[in-house]
């Protein structure tokens, strides 16, 4: 999945898969861990969906966020409940390629909340979080799910 797809920095410039590769577990020796996240916005008739690799420790000032963007006719995944299968699909391909890379924390954050009065997601959560959990990643739901309600969230509106 990113090797195949151009990986943006944090501003917007590419860097090579190799590149990437070498910076995530170099940081990662650091003591940084990875997080990944996934969030998708319909923009007309077209999808826009961005996978966010953040690497974060608090208070380690080398904090990196990379990201990956497609953009998908909407008549792919026309339903809600397509869409989210999609983001954690994405997710999901992403972490299973970095976790060879990874030696310490992969979590993924998925952008589903969990009162099912307030949010039209959160019957997925369990089920999703499952599919996480049984490949041994950390796995968060809204609120906590910073990826991808925020940094993910921001790359598909630009």
């Amino acid at each position: 999945m990113l090797e195949d797809n151009t990986i943006r920095t944090f501003r917007g410039g590419e860097i090579s898969y190799e590149d990437f590769l070498l910076k995530v577990m170099k940081l990662n020796d650091e003591g940084l861990d990875v997080y990944i996240g996934t969030d998708s916005q319909v923009v007309k008739d077209r999808i826009s969906i961005v996978t966010s690799i953040c690497l974060y420790k608090r208070g380690i000032p080398k904090n990196q966020i990379f990201y990956v963007k497609k953009k998908l006719k909407k008549k792919r995944h026309p339903t809600l409940r397509s869409r989210m299968l999609l983001e954690a699909h994405s997710s999901l391909e992403a972490a299973l390629e970095l976790d060879p890379a990874v030696d310490g924390t992969l979590t993924v954050h998925l952008d589903i909340g969990t009162d099912i009065r307030k949010s039209k997601s959160a019957k997925l959560s369990k089920e999703l979080r499952i599919i996480f959990e049984a490949q041994g990643f950390g796995c968060e739901l809204k609120p906590n799910s910073w990826a991808s309600s925020c940094v993910a969230d921001r790359y598909t509106k630009s």
